[in-house]
């Protein structure tokens, strides 16, 4: 008789007493599926022209202050994801940043973010979540961020809507 060929791994073994650690991983994929969740009811079907406009109407949009254009992509909108400014932008104008900046909407609301220059690149990362919620923002919308001090990095944020059903926001004052 051939002996078995041996598998790769260790048999775990039953018992009863103990609470089977793959209870808490479950948990942890029904957060996570909570989190996707959110973000995919906000994950929009849209067309093409509807695409091109708000990205012509973004670049309609010639602020005086240095700014860039981000196209939210759905990865930008889940909880714990994080977004990326452009990094010609971040390079000039970011590379002091360390830590909290705020986000300023045209009606003067403000949002603390955290933002993290590393290696010629910035990145959102705690409060953008928030700040894409509160704020309705889905796929495919424009943001431009407007640099209005650097001293304590506030950016302006205009944002330019895919879908009007959204609730217009660009060219907001």
């Amino acid at each position: 008789m051939k002996p078995e060929p041996k598998k790769r791994g260790r048999k775990r073994k039953f018992d009863p007493n103990v609470q089977d650690s793959s209870a808490g991983r479950e948990d942890d994929v029904d957060m996570r599926f909570r989190c996707y969740e959110s973000a995919s009811a906000r994950k929009r079907t849209v067309t093409a022209e509807e695409r091109e406009r708000a990205i012509n109407a973004a670049k309609a949009f010639e602020p005086t202050n240095p700014f860039c254009r981000v196209v939210l992509r759905p990865s930008y909108l889940y909880r714990g994801c994080i977004m990326y400014l452009p990094s010609c932008f971040a390079e000039k104008h970011l590379s002091g940043v360390s830590g909290s900046i705020k986000l300023q909407l045209p009606d003067g609301r403000q949002w603390s973010v955290r933002c993290l220059y590393k290696g010629g690149k910035a990145k959102f990362s705690q409060g953008w979540y928030e700040f894409t919620l509160e704020n309705n923002l889905g796929e495919g919308d424009v943001c431009v961020f407007e640099l209005l001090r650097s001293r304590e990095f506030v950016l302006k944020v205009t944002v330019f809507r895919v879908m009007e059903s959204g609730g217009l926001m660009h060219r907001s004052q």
